[in-house]
């Protein structure tokens, strides 16, 4: 048999997904049971949503005046309508609730924490990155909130019809992964060393990994995965660890994370925070880790690391986020050391989602943690202090239907003046903006671990913020461009004998 040459392409690619079975259930008859125990919770889960509907006001009038009764009355009478209408179905749908429950709690221990959509058979994932042939190959990231709850808890954060939401955004997420580097900003590929921050309005271009987080509406989910599914790659949806769970804690929710991969998925694990509070104890937040092979380099594979979260929310909970930062810092390093071979060459170790907390309020404790010395914000400056062109990522709940909060370009145009800031993104926590220019509440982040004395080194193209979901979240979307270079095996060896001797002589 002929021994292919170093750097030449795999022979078998995409590689063989070991274990990653799409069904949770280890059997057929475990995965209908559990679908026909959410079918009995349906009706009463669909119930509730609608009486949160017709009960939690909106900062506009959803429904207009049909009628030549007066439109105050008119919605008057069609809350109160649908109110009853929805209290009387689910007090119907109590007894297939209980049963539901009864089928639905004991079956969560047999499930895996998480689903995987496969993507079709004809798909065909990015050529595979085989150095020295091809040194430098560069991999774009996206972080987004995207704020798809259930309709009637959507409407706290003054959005509604999550399912619709979630068609737009699909076809917004499948038009960026599409498209060509840079072209649909206009600008240039940056020069090596020009670290750039760019405020554009649409989503960033060629995008191979996408993180999204709050995706807890199970159909608005299921459904933006088959969708990105078909078209991009692998999706891992419905995370996390429901029913009971040690403490005890009962977990209705799961994490809300969803993950897309142009590359193959090799491995995926998700642990739950057990710490959680108020509204949060109810949804299993954690750490979802992935590791995906890029290519090949000298027969070794070339894989990356993906880590996806969303920390603890109410801001005045710091030591529990900083209690969750440590637990996902020693995760994810526990993942990477477990699934990394001897003969394996590590591109990126990337850390993705909402982590609640910013780099600009006073006093914040989360801004001095250990996370800061281990992964690379590229972003920061240091402890409270932020690149000069990074903005804020949460946006001000009250504007948010506002014809210029609903449009990416008008969105992009006032985030670029200090007075749009003020008025579309969100104050900070003390509730007073502080002396100098505001820049808003960055709360969305996209970290990288820049490693030593390895064969590939990463770096920082380009980091993005974009208005391109403006209209259906409170978030703006976070994207990173990492280029990745491969050194010469002389040149890591040598670094390596030099580290070697400074430690033999100290």
């Amino acid at each position: 048999m002929e021994t292919p040459s170093p750097g030449a392409p795999p022979t078998c690619w995409p590689p063989q997904l070991g274990g990653l079975r799409a069904s949770p259930f280890p059997h057929p008859a475990l995965h209908v049971l559990h679908s026909l125990a959410r079918g009995l919770l349906f009706p009463a889960y669909w119930a509730l949503d609608r009486l949160l509907v017709f009960c939690v006001p909106t900062r506009r009038t959803p429904f207009p005046p049909f009628t030549p009764l007066p439109r105050g009355l008119c919605h008057f009478l069609v809350t109160l309508l649908g109110t009853l209408a929805s209290l009387l179905l689910l007090l119907a749908a109590l007894p297939l609730l209980f049963l539901g429950l009864l089928l639905w709690v004991p079956l969560q221990y047999w499930r895996r924490p998480f689903c995987y959509q496969p993507p079709p058979g004809n798909w065909t994932p990015p050529s595979p990155w085989c150095p020295p042939s091809d040194p430098h190959r560069s991999f774009g990231f996206l972080s987004a909130n995207l704020c798809l709850l259930p309709d009637g808890l959507a409407r706290f954060s003054n959005l509604q019809h999550s399912q619709k939401r979630a068609e737009w955004m699909g076809t917004a997420l499948l038009r960026g992964a599409k498209g060509p580097n840079y072209g649909a900003t206009g600008s240039s590929p940056p020069q090596a060393g020009s670290l750039v921050g760019e405020l554009i309005s649409t989503l960033p271009d060629s995008l191979d990994f996408v993180c999204l987080q709050e995706t807890f509406d199970l159909r608005a989910a299921s459904k933006l995965a088959q969708r990105l599914a078909a078209t991009l790659g692998p999706v891992i949806y419905d995370v996390g660890t429901t029913g009971f769970y040690s403490g005890p804690q009962f977990k209705l929710l799961g994490s809300g994370l969803l993950l897309v991969s142009r590359y193959p998925v090799l491995n995926a694990r998700f642990l739950p925070f057990p710490n959680g509070r108020r509204e949060d104890a109810l949804a299993s937040k954690g750490l979802l880790s992935v590791q995906v092979q890029l290519g090949m380099l000298d027969r070794q594979k070339i894989v990356g690391y993906l880590h996806c979260t969303h920390l603890h929310a109410p801001e005045e909970d710091w030591a529990i986020r900083c209690e969750q930062l440590s637990l996902l810092l020693g995760w994810a390093e526990q993942f990477e050391a477990q699934s990394d071979k001897e003969d394996d060459a590590v591109a990126f170790s990337v850390l993705m989602g909402d982590l609640n907390f910013d780099n600009c309020s006073p006093d914040a404790q989360e801004q001095e943690h250990e996370l800061f010395n281990h992964f690379t914000d590229p972003c920061r400056l240091g402890p409270g202090q932020e690149q000069p062109w990074a903005i804020g990522t949460l946006l001000s709940s009250p504007m948010l239907h506002c014809p210029v909060a609903c449009c990416p370009v008008k969105l992009r145009s006032v985030l670029e003046q200090e007075d749009g800031r003020s008025m579309y993104l969100a104050g900070p926590p003390t509730g007073t903006l502080p002396s100098g220019s505001w820049r808003g509440r960055r709360i969305d982040y996209i970290l990288y671990r820049r490693e030593s004395n390895t064969l590939l080194i990463p770096a920082v193209d380009r980091v993005t913020f974009s208005t391109g979901l403006a209209g259906l979240t409170d978030h703006l979307a976070v994207g990173l461009r990492l280029r990745v270079t491969a050194q010469s095996r002389t040149t890591s060896d040598l670094g390596k004998a030099h580290i070697q001797d400074q430690q033999t002589e100290q």
